[in-house]
Formats: C-alpha cells, structure tokens, sequence
C-alpha cells in the first residue's frame, strides 16, 4: 500500500504547494516544508525538504537576526529529500534518512554531519543502522543520536529504532522490548536521561493513538507511560520538554471511522516522576490547531501558526497568532508578534538566544515560503 503522506497531509491543511516558480530557485531562495532545522547556539541551520514537484539536497545558515543567509556546501551532503531526522550535537549537524516521494517509497537509511565550522560533510556509517524511514521521532542524547519509529516503504510503520554516536562512526540497535506500536510522527521529548515518546498517528493515517513509553539509553528498556482520558491522542503536535515536564497542545485527533481530522484546542503534561498527566488550562488559549510550532523558552511554552481542518462547508484556515503558556501558574498569557510572519503551517521554529526563529511553511495560497522571522519578548 502507498500513502501520498505530505500530501495528504497538506491537503488537510488546504496547502498542496507548487514549486513550478521555483524550479531555478537556489538555496537561499528555495520554499520549504518537511526541511530541517536546528540552532547552534548562534545561527539556524535550514536543510533539505522540498514541497510539490521538488526535494531539494541544499541548505543554508541564518543568523540571530533572520536576515542573513549563507549557503552551505553540497560536497558530501545526503541526497535530496524530506521529512528526516537532524539534530545539532554542539558542533555538528547530523542528518539522517528521509525519502524523496510523495508515496512510502524511496525510504532513504543513510545520513551525514556537517561541520559548519569547515563547511564540509562527512558520510554517516550505515553498518547496522536502522531500517530505512521518514518522519520518526529524533533527539540528541548528549553523546547519542537516538532515532525511534516512522514511516518505512509500503506504508510500514516501525517499532525499531537505533543510536548513533558520531565518536566512533557507530549505530547500536534499541530493544524491541515493551517499545510502542509503530507509528508516523510521534511526539517526542529527551529529558535528559531518557526519550519520551507518546502518541502519533497510524500508517493508514485513520487512527491517532492514545498511548507511549520511556526508552533508557542507560539500560536499553522500555517502561510504558500510564495512559488516561486526559492524555492526548493526536498527531500535529509538537512536544516540549519544559526540565521536569512535557507539554503537548494542540494537535488533530483521528477515531479509526473516518478520515476527518478533529483539531484540538487542549493540552496535556506529563510528569515521568509521577508518570501522570495533569491537562493544561484552556483559558486564553489560542484557537485549535495542528501543525503549528511550538518551543519552550525556560518558563513559557510558545505556540504559532499552523492550521484546521475546516468545517460546515467552510475552507481550512490558516494562523498567524499564538500563545504563551505559564505552566507554573497553568494559565495562557498574552503573546503578541506584531511583525510576525504570514499564516502558515508546516514550518520551523527554533528557540533563539533571545526568543524563538520562525522559517518556511505553506499555506492555502498554493505557496511555500523561504522567509525567516525572529520574535523576542519585550
């Protein structure tokens, strides 16, 4: 079975983006969605990713303005594709399957770093690494690159995952053992001892699951996480890892009946000390949404942009608003961007030094878009 994904999923959000403007487009020039993005402490790294037509194997670096562009070296670089794994690991960027279709085909299980400092990449080793997938779910352990689940060929779903250390050159694959059900886009969150990983959508994009567990690296074991009516069960919502909670918001819930996306407006903490969820207030908190953006600042969680589903006849929209959240005091707080960028969905979104950096997207206007935009509170 093949599953048009992206598209289908930006055909829910009312956005099948067209590059036939674009096909000269350069790296600094080129709309994205499904791209990477990761800060280094002093500019973003934007790489790969694509939209209708075209995958692109280019990227460039952003400084903390947003205004200046660097285009990064294509020597070495991984071939073109979208909807991969990267994360920074303090001195480099590691990229790391993907694909370069619309349909589950194509699945790419290779990878490479790049240094910024030499501008140069260097081949990630394939030797038992993790079968071919897309849209898993990623993070950066301190000394591990951590890859878990996804989407593979024919509209397969894994439960398998791998680390990689970029030390020595080398994947160790992760126990099966008491791990979740595969799934497409899980949230995810590194806690700084163990992934978190909750939720997602299944491969024939009908049902959203209400269920997770806690992989240790340390021990290589799964724990499963305790699941009940206030956790949520959805795709399209980004987590954070707030130092002793995470936080889900927002996102699109599927019962398995229909193919009707069900966009939230509720949010949900779990705290792996208690293994317990406690739901977020929902006074002043933004209009329901999925594929939005969301990063944690040290004391608020910023939600922006995204899209629903539409209803009673009426078209799908698209944000450009957000919110802040205060989960000491679990109450919503103004958020305010007065020089924002554009609705849109399906982006990026970074936290900065001094707040939090915005790039690509796409929206119903049939556009992806290449600009980049900073927010720092007042």
């Amino acid at each position: 079975m093949t599953i048009r994904y992206p598209l289908l999923l930006a055909a829910a959000l009312g956005a099948v983006p067209s590059l036939s403007a674009q096909d000269e487009a350069g790296p600094k020039s080129a709309g994205r969605i499904f791209h990477s993005m990761v800060w280094t402490g002093k500019e973003a790294i934007v790489w790969g990713g694509g939209s209708e037509g075209m995958f692109f194997a280019h990227g460039l670096r952003i400084d903390a303005t947003g205004k200046t562009r660097t285009v990064i070296s294509n020597d070495g670089a991984p071939s073109a594709r979208w909807a991969h794994a990267a994360v920074w690991t303090g001195t480099e960027m590691i990229v790391w399957g993907g694909r370069a279709q619309f349909e589950s085909a194509s699945h790419r299980g290779d990878g490479a770093r790049y240094d910024p400092r030499t501008d140069r990449w260097v081949a990630v080793s394939d030797t038992n690494a993790p079968s071919a997938r897309s849209q898993m779910a990623v993070v950066w352990t301190g000394t591990e690159m951590i890859v878990w689940s996804g989407y593979g060929d024919g509209g397969t779903a894994w439960n398998t995952g791998g680390r990689y250390d970029p030390r020595t050159d080398r994947w160790t694959a992760m126990s099966t053992t008491g791990a979740p059900t595969g799934r497409v886009e899980p949230q995810y969150v590194w806690t700084g001892t163990e992934l978190l990983v909750w939720g997602g959508i299944s491969p024939d994009l009908k049902s959203t699951f209400r269920d997770g567990a806690r992989y240790d690296p340390a021990t290589d074991k799964w724990t499963s996480i305790r699941a009940d009516n206030t956790a949520p069960a959805v795709w399209g919502a980004p987590a954070v890892w707030t130092g002793t909670k995470m936080l889900v918001w927002g996102g699109s819930h599927r019962n398995g009946d229909d193919e009707v996306n069900q966009v939230s407006r509720r949010g949900a903490a779990f705290n792996p000390a208690t293994n317990r969820w406690r739901a977020l207030s929902t006074d002043g908190a933004p209009a329901g949404r999925f594929y939005h953006t969301a990063v944690w600042t040290g004391t608020r969680l910023i939600v922006w942009g995204g899209g629903d589903q539409g209803s009673d006849g009426n078209p799908p929209k698209h944000f450009d608003d957000g919110g802040a959240y205060d989960p000491v005091a679990d109450r919503w707080v103004a958020f305010t961007w007065a020089d924002g960028p554009s609705t849109r969905g399906m982006h990026s979104a970074v936290r900065t030094a001094r707040g939090m950096m915005v790039f690509g997207g796409s929206t119903g206007g049939f556009t992806a878009y290449a600009d980049a935009a900073v927010w720092e509170p007042r």
